[in-house]
């Protein structure tokens, strides 16, 4: 299984999920319970994260329903395990930050990649989700089983990547950075897109990319800010682990990744980003770049981590429609797929 066929209602799209990938979901969250705490699984589900969820975006909590009811797993597991980011920082479970996200916008169009570092139990339960609903444009979504998504783009030409900044202050109320990406990805507008979060309550602190055919926006958001880290115009967007704008900082989560060496590691992959951006013109040479292992950019788990790459995501804008790629695993190992648009991709003009 690749590509997760999910349109209608939120209920239907995630009872197509979840009847779809049921076998994977099951696998996936044996894994999940093996490698996280009891605890924290059961707290995740009773927070105000739900209702966040509910409030905002009330189709994607039906949809995480319809994932479990057709299943046949409880609600509760899918709420907490939409919820991962979270359960990293208000549980300190595997806080181990990766991800690495370049864009390039240049006269001969724009494009925006991410490699999506993740723990690594959840290695083998990749999909893309080919989200069609009742209004709005279809998207394409890299995701695991069970999980409404992690990054995209929709057909309206409007992409989001997406790095955890664990430093910055996080939000046990506020809307889990799932809920925020798809939410992200109903605009048919890069001004809709930001402006959409700009205008929700974040649960944990992330840097959101948003892409369009004319360049980016990129915010970096906390539980009590929202600040732009790359502003319409930038010929280039790169970001890693650490804030580069928003100061809105935990202390504690702070001293925690200095001690782990996660801010410094966050640093090199930048510094490399930042001496490489030159020589890469295309999303063909950010799909190479992203198999990276000298800073590294790709991640593989070692006697001292359990994160790895996941998957990776290179989207490209033009004048035709987005084009969409998705590797599902370690860069340079798994192919690169393009699932490609099942209805004609809108043409909006892209927003400023």
């Amino acid at each position: 299984m690749t590509v997760v066929e999910c349109a209608g209602t939120g209920r239907a799209r995630g009872r197509a999920h979840g009847e779809q990938a049921r076998d994977l979901i099951h696998t996936t969250l044996a894994r999940w319970r093996d490698g996280t705490s009891a605890h924290s699984r059961s707290h995740l589900a009773a927070t105000g994260l739900r209702a966040a969820v509910e409030a905002a975006v009330p189709d994607l909590a039906e949809e995480m329903r319809g994932i479990a009811e057709a299943a046949g797993v409880p609600f509760a597991e899918i709420l907490a395990y939409n919820f991962m980011d979270q359960q990293w920082w208000v549980h300190r479970e595997h806080l181990e930050l990766g991800c690495s996200v370049l864009g390039r916008a240049d006269i001969d169009g724009v494009f925006l990649a991410q490699n999506m570092d993740l723990p690594d139990f959840m290695d083998g339960s990749q999909i893309v989700l080919r989200v069609r609903p009742e209004a709005g444009p279809e998207a394409l979504v890299l995701t695991s089983a069970g999980m409404i998504g992690l990054t995209g783009i929709n057909a309206a030409g409007i992409a989001v990547c997406v790095n955890a900044l664990g430093m910055l202050r996080h939000n046990r109320a506020g809307l889990p950075v799932a809920a925020a990406i798809r939410g992200a990805l109903t605009a048919t507008s890069r001004t809709e897109a930001v402006e959409f979060l700009h205008g929700i309550s974040h649960a944990s602190g992330q840097h959101y990319a948003v892409a369009d055919a004319r360049g980016f926006h990129g915010v970096e958001c906390s539980s009590a800010s929202v600040i732009a880290s790359c502003l319409p115009g930038s010929p280039v967007l790169l970001h890693t682990n650490h804030p580069l704008a928003n100061n809105d900082i935990d202390p504690d989560a702070e001293q925690e990744l200095q001690r782990q060496g996660r801010i410094a590691d966050s640093r090199v992959r930048l510094d490399f980003l930042e001496t490489s951006v030159r020589s890469v013109r295309d999303r063909t040479a950010a799909e190479r770049l992203l198999g990276d292992r000298t800073a590294p950019l790709c991640v593989i788990p070692g006697h001292d981590r359990r994160t790895q790459t996941f998957g990776a995501v290179a989207f490209e804008f033009g004048t035709t429609a987005p084009t969409a790629r998705f590797c599902l695993g370690l860069p340079n190992h798994q192919p690169w797929i393009e699932p490609g648009w099942k209805t004609p991709p809108l043409h909006n003009e892209p927003s400023a």
